[in-house]
Protein backbone atom coordinates (compact mmCIF):
# COMPACT_ATOMS: atom_id res chain seq x y z
CA UNK A 1 0.00 0.00 0.00
CA UNK A 2 1.25 3.46 -0.95
CA UNK A 3 0.13 6.40 1.19
CA UNK A 4 0.87 10.13 1.09
CA UNK A 5 0.50 13.09 3.46
CA UNK A 6 0.88 16.84 2.87
CA UNK A 7 1.03 19.74 5.33
CA UNK A 8 1.81 23.00 3.58
CA UNK A 9 2.18 24.89 6.85
CA UNK A 10 5.06 22.54 7.76
CA UNK A 11 6.61 22.55 4.26
CA UNK A 12 6.03 18.82 4.28
CA UNK A 13 5.06 16.18 1.75
CA UNK A 14 5.75 12.48 2.20
CA UNK A 15 5.23 9.09 0.61
CA UNK A 16 5.00 5.87 2.63
CA UNK A 17 5.42 2.39 1.16
CA UNK A 18 6.88 -0.93 2.29
CA UNK A 19 7.40 0.46 5.78
CA UNK A 20 9.61 3.33 4.61
CA UNK A 21 8.88 7.06 4.48
CA UNK A 22 10.27 9.48 1.91
CA UNK A 23 9.98 13.09 3.09
CA UNK A 24 10.05 15.91 0.57
CA UNK A 25 10.10 19.62 1.52
CA UNK A 26 7.58 21.50 -0.61
CA UNK A 27 10.04 24.37 -0.78
CA UNK A 28 13.48 22.73 -1.00
CA UNK A 29 15.12 25.92 0.26
CA UNK A 30 13.30 25.66 3.60
CA UNK A 31 13.33 22.95 6.31
CA UNK A 32 10.40 20.77 7.27
CA UNK A 33 8.95 22.01 10.56
CA UNK A 34 7.02 20.25 13.32
CA UNK A 35 3.89 18.48 12.10
CA UNK A 36 0.51 19.21 13.65
CA UNK A 37 -0.43 15.60 12.93
CA UNK A 38 2.55 13.31 13.52
CA UNK A 39 3.49 10.60 11.04
CA UNK A 40 4.58 8.24 13.82
CA UNK A 41 3.20 7.64 17.33
CA UNK A 42 4.64 5.73 20.27
CA UNK A 43 1.68 4.45 22.28
CA UNK A 44 1.93 3.07 25.81
CA UNK A 45 -0.72 0.39 26.39
CA UNK A 46 0.38 -0.89 29.79
CA UNK A 47 2.73 -0.20 32.66
CA UNK A 48 3.13 -3.83 33.69
CA UNK A 49 6.36 -5.62 32.76
CA UNK A 50 8.01 -8.88 33.69
CA UNK A 51 11.54 -7.76 32.72
CA UNK A 52 12.31 -5.89 35.95
CA UNK A 53 15.22 -4.04 34.36
CA UNK A 54 17.12 -2.10 37.07
CA UNK A 55 17.43 0.89 34.69
CA UNK A 56 13.81 1.03 33.42
CA UNK A 57 13.08 4.64 32.55
CA UNK A 58 9.33 3.96 32.76
CA UNK A 59 9.71 2.33 36.20
CA UNK A 60 7.45 -0.51 34.99
CA UNK A 61 7.00 -3.52 37.26
CA UNK A 62 5.21 -6.86 37.56
CA UNK A 63 1.66 -6.24 38.73
CA UNK A 64 1.43 -2.68 37.45
CA UNK A 65 -1.77 -1.78 35.66
CA UNK A 66 -3.00 -2.60 32.18
CA UNK A 67 -4.85 0.48 30.98
CA UNK A 68 -8.64 0.26 30.94
CA UNK A 69 -10.46 0.06 27.63
CA UNK A 70 -7.23 0.38 25.61
CA UNK A 71 -8.72 -1.02 22.41
CA UNK A 72 -11.63 1.43 22.29
CA UNK A 73 -9.39 4.34 23.26
CA UNK A 74 -7.16 3.60 20.26
CA UNK A 75 -10.09 3.21 17.88
CA UNK A 76 -11.64 6.47 19.07
CA UNK A 77 -8.42 8.51 19.04
CA UNK A 78 -7.06 7.47 15.66
CA UNK A 79 -10.33 6.47 13.99
CA UNK A 80 -11.64 10.05 13.95
CA UNK A 81 -8.61 11.30 11.99
CA UNK A 82 -8.78 11.96 8.25
CA UNK A 83 -6.56 9.94 5.91
CA UNK A 84 -4.13 12.89 5.78
CA UNK A 85 -4.08 13.22 9.58
CA UNK A 86 -3.62 9.53 10.40
CA UNK A 87 -0.04 8.49 11.16
CA UNK A 88 1.72 6.06 8.90
CA UNK A 89 2.81 3.94 11.84
CA UNK A 90 2.14 3.30 15.52
CA UNK A 91 4.73 1.62 17.75
CA UNK A 92 3.15 -0.02 20.79
CA UNK A 93 5.10 -0.31 24.01
CA UNK A 94 4.79 -0.21 27.76
CA UNK A 95 5.82 -1.85 30.01
CA UNK A 96 5.70 -5.05 28.03
CA UNK A 97 2.84 -4.65 25.51
CA UNK A 98 2.55 -8.36 24.69
CA UNK A 99 1.28 -8.93 28.24
CA UNK A 100 -1.81 -6.82 27.55
CA UNK A 101 -4.87 -9.11 27.18
CA UNK A 102 -6.17 -7.08 24.22
CA UNK A 103 -2.83 -6.76 22.43
CA UNK A 104 -3.58 -8.84 19.33
CA UNK A 105 -6.95 -7.08 18.99
CA UNK A 106 -5.10 -3.76 19.26
CA UNK A 107 -2.67 -4.46 16.42
CA UNK A 108 -5.49 -5.84 14.24
CA UNK A 109 -7.63 -2.73 14.86
CA UNK A 110 -4.68 -0.52 13.97
CA UNK A 111 -4.15 -2.42 10.71
CA UNK A 112 -7.88 -2.14 9.94
CA UNK A 113 -7.61 1.66 10.29
CA UNK A 114 -4.91 1.54 7.56
CA UNK A 115 -2.15 2.41 10.02
CA UNK A 116 0.89 0.13 10.20
CA UNK A 117 1.32 -1.30 13.74
CA UNK A 118 4.69 -2.23 15.22
CA UNK A 119 5.73 -3.03 18.77
CA UNK A 120 8.66 -3.21 21.14
CA UNK A 121 9.08 -6.33 23.25
CA UNK A 122 11.53 -7.94 25.66
CA UNK A 123 10.85 -11.26 23.89
CA UNK A 124 9.56 -13.21 26.87
CA UNK A 125 5.98 -13.81 25.65
CA UNK A 126 6.17 -14.58 21.93
CA UNK A 127 3.47 -17.19 21.33
CA UNK A 128 2.54 -18.80 18.00
CA UNK A 129 -0.71 -16.84 18.03
CA UNK A 130 1.21 -13.57 18.44
CA UNK A 131 3.72 -14.55 15.76
CA UNK A 132 0.92 -15.21 13.29
CA UNK A 133 -0.76 -11.89 14.11
CA UNK A 134 2.58 -10.08 13.80
CA UNK A 135 3.17 -11.58 10.35
CA UNK A 136 -0.34 -10.66 9.23
CA UNK A 137 -0.67 -7.14 10.62
CA UNK A 138 2.66 -5.61 11.63
CA UNK A 139 5.38 -3.90 9.65
CA UNK A 140 7.98 -5.17 12.08
CA UNK A 141 9.06 -5.51 15.68
CA UNK A 142 11.76 -4.09 17.92
CA UNK A 143 13.36 -6.43 20.45
CA UNK A 144 14.98 -4.93 23.54
CA UNK A 145 18.33 -6.63 24.09
CA UNK A 146 18.53 -6.55 27.88
CA UNK A 147 21.55 -8.48 29.11
CA UNK A 148 19.72 -10.20 31.98
CA UNK A 149 17.14 -11.46 29.44
CA UNK A 150 19.66 -12.73 26.85
CA UNK A 151 18.07 -16.17 26.63
CA UNK A 152 14.56 -14.82 26.03
CA UNK A 153 15.26 -12.07 23.53
CA UNK A 154 17.66 -14.19 21.44
CA UNK A 155 15.00 -16.91 21.14
CA UNK A 156 12.43 -14.29 20.16
CA UNK A 157 14.73 -12.83 17.50
CA UNK A 158 15.19 -16.28 15.97
CA UNK A 159 11.41 -16.78 15.85
CA UNK A 160 10.84 -13.41 14.20
CA UNK A 161 13.60 -13.90 11.63
CA UNK A 162 12.49 -17.46 10.85
CA UNK A 163 8.97 -16.12 10.21
CA UNK A 164 10.19 -13.40 7.83
CA UNK A 165 9.29 -10.54 10.19
CA UNK A 166 11.32 -7.33 9.94
CA UNK A 167 13.27 -7.36 13.19
CA UNK A 168 14.99 -4.40 14.83
CA UNK A 169 17.16 -4.55 17.93
CA UNK A 170 17.03 -1.87 20.61
CA UNK A 171 20.38 -1.59 22.36
CA UNK A 172 20.99 0.72 25.34
CA UNK A 173 24.38 2.41 25.21
CA UNK A 174 26.01 3.52 28.45
CA UNK A 175 29.57 2.46 29.34
CA UNK A 176 32.33 0.81 27.30
CA UNK A 177 31.01 -2.63 28.22
CA UNK A 178 27.65 -1.80 26.62
CA UNK A 179 29.39 -0.63 23.43
CA UNK A 180 31.49 -3.81 23.23
CA UNK A 181 28.33 -5.86 23.82
CA UNK A 182 26.57 -4.03 20.96
CA UNK A 183 29.50 -4.84 18.64
CA UNK A 184 29.21 -8.54 19.54
CA UNK A 185 25.47 -8.49 18.83
CA UNK A 186 26.08 -6.73 15.51
CA UNK A 187 28.69 -9.33 14.54
CA UNK A 188 26.35 -12.19 15.52
CA UNK A 189 23.27 -11.06 13.57
CA UNK A 190 24.69 -8.91 10.77
CA UNK A 191 22.30 -8.36 7.86
CA UNK A 192 19.56 -10.51 9.43
CA UNK A 193 18.50 -7.44 11.43
CA UNK A 194 16.52 -4.61 9.82
CA UNK A 195 17.99 -1.89 12.05
CA UNK A 196 20.21 -1.78 15.12
CA UNK A 197 18.68 1.08 17.11
CA UNK A 198 21.11 2.57 19.62
CA UNK A 199 19.45 4.28 22.57
CA UNK A 200 21.42 6.47 25.00
CA UNK A 201 21.17 5.50 28.66
CA UNK A 202 19.00 8.13 30.35
CA UNK A 203 18.71 8.77 34.08
CA UNK A 204 14.94 8.59 34.43
CA UNK A 205 12.77 6.16 36.40
CA UNK A 206 14.91 3.45 38.03
CA UNK A 207 18.07 4.34 36.08
CA UNK A 208 20.96 5.46 38.31
CA UNK A 209 23.71 7.89 37.25
CA UNK A 210 26.76 6.25 35.67
CA UNK A 211 29.70 7.20 33.46
CA UNK A 212 28.67 7.30 29.81
CA UNK A 213 31.10 6.49 27.00
CA UNK A 214 29.43 7.96 23.92
CA UNK A 215 32.77 9.10 22.42
CA UNK A 216 33.93 5.49 22.61
CA UNK A 217 30.74 4.42 20.80
CA UNK A 218 31.13 6.90 17.95
CA UNK A 219 34.80 6.01 17.59
CA UNK A 220 33.88 2.36 17.10
CA UNK A 221 31.05 3.15 14.67
CA UNK A 222 33.38 5.41 12.69
CA UNK A 223 35.79 2.47 12.35
CA UNK A 224 32.83 0.53 10.91
CA UNK A 225 32.33 3.35 8.36
CA UNK A 226 28.91 4.35 9.74
CA UNK A 227 26.78 1.35 8.62
CA UNK A 228 23.35 2.27 7.31
CA UNK A 229 21.77 -0.47 9.40
CA UNK A 230 22.57 1.47 12.59
CA UNK A 231 19.96 4.00 13.72
CA UNK A 232 20.23 6.40 16.64
CA UNK A 233 17.73 7.44 19.29
CA UNK A 234 16.61 11.08 19.33
CA UNK A 235 18.70 11.80 22.42
CA UNK A 236 21.85 11.18 20.39
CA UNK A 237 20.91 14.06 18.07
CA UNK A 238 23.13 16.74 19.64
CA UNK A 239 26.20 14.48 19.76
CA UNK A 240 25.70 13.35 16.16
CA UNK A 241 25.30 16.94 15.01
CA UNK A 242 28.37 18.04 16.96
CA UNK A 243 30.65 15.44 15.38
CA UNK A 244 29.02 15.94 11.97
CA UNK A 245 28.20 12.27 11.65
CA UNK A 246 27.38 11.15 8.09
CA UNK A 247 23.90 9.91 8.98
CA UNK A 248 20.40 11.06 8.03
CA UNK A 249 18.96 13.32 10.76
CA UNK A 250 16.05 15.64 11.43
CA UNK A 251 15.12 17.71 14.48
CA UNK A 252 13.88 15.38 17.25
CA UNK A 253 10.16 15.02 17.86
CA UNK A 254 9.00 17.05 14.84
CA UNK A 255 7.64 13.91 13.14
CA UNK A 256 6.55 11.85 16.16
CA UNK A 257 4.68 11.99 19.47
CA UNK A 258 4.11 9.78 22.51
CA UNK A 259 0.57 8.89 23.63
CA UNK A 260 -0.07 7.43 27.10
CA UNK A 261 -3.37 5.52 27.07
CA UNK A 262 -3.66 5.76 30.86
CA UNK A 263 -4.92 9.34 30.68
CA UNK A 264 -4.82 9.95 26.88
CA UNK A 265 -2.19 12.67 27.29
CA UNK A 266 0.18 13.44 24.44
CA UNK A 267 3.89 14.13 24.93
CA UNK A 268 6.75 15.14 22.65
CA UNK A 269 8.42 11.84 23.55
CA UNK A 270 8.32 9.10 26.16
CA UNK A 271 11.15 10.84 28.02
CA UNK A 272 9.10 13.97 28.70
CA UNK A 273 7.15 14.48 31.93
CA UNK A 274 5.07 17.46 30.77
CA UNK A 275 2.22 16.75 28.32
CA UNK A 276 1.48 18.98 25.36
CA UNK A 277 -2.31 18.61 25.60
Amino acid sequence: MVKTRTFKESNYHSVFFNGKTIRIPIDPKKPITELKWSEFYDVKVTNTCNGMCPYCYMDSKIGDEHYDDSLNKIKKYFGKMSSNEKPYQIAYGGGEPTLHPQFIDIIKATYDMEIMPNYTTNGTRITEKLLNATKKYCGGVAVSTHEHLDGSWNKAVKKFIDNGINTNLHIIISDKKSVDRFLKIYKKYGDKIYYYVLLPYTVIGRAKPMKLEFDYLFGKVKEMKWPQKIAYGARFYEQLKKIKAPVSMYEPEIMSKFLDLKDMKLYKSSFESKPIN
